[in-house]
């Protein structure tokens, strides 16, 4: 389905972190540019986490799920799974930071990132498009920008 504006930025974000999920599996080839050894994935693993997702589960937790959340009981949950789901990749993050056997942290990283954000697109935003009315989704977008 194709993106309402509101949520168009947020799964441009999504895209970033797709790519890190896959270049962190076990076995994964070398991408474009993105390092192909285990210390270079970690390294951007690490910094992608702190320039882009930090700021990006912000937004889901602060402004997205605040505005969106008493509509269903179905996105509620959701919105409860998306939390939890922060918690983890906060908590695997933070063992990729100090962890001396970080590959398997990687993994665990790369499978849970591509389930998170799969779990995000074809179901949070889908059900946030169909059961906002579009003055609502509109006021969306003013408050992800803002």
């Amino acid at each position: 389905m194709k993106r309402y504006h509101s949520l168009v930025e947020l799964s441009k974000e999504h895209h970033d972190g797709l790519i890190l999920a896959q270049i962190l599996k076990k076995g994964a080839p070398a991408y474009r540019d993105l390092p192909a050894d285990a210390e270079g994935k970690r390294k951007y693993a690490l910094q992608l986490y702190q320039d882009n997702l930090v700021r990006h589960f912000y937004k889901e937790e602060k402004i997205l799920m605040p505005f969106c959340s008493g509509i269903s009981t179905e996105l509620d949950e959701l919105f409860q799974r998306m939390l939890e789901e922060h918690k983890q990749l906060e908590k695997l993050f933070n063992f990729l930071k100090d962890e001396n056997n970080y590959e398997n942290v990687m993994y665990e990283i790369g499978k849970l990132l591509d389930e998170h954000i799969r779990m995000e697109e074809r179901e949070l935003f889908e059900l946030i498009q169909n059961q906002m009315g579009e003055e609502k989704l509109s006021l969306l977008s003013h408050k992800l920008r803002g």
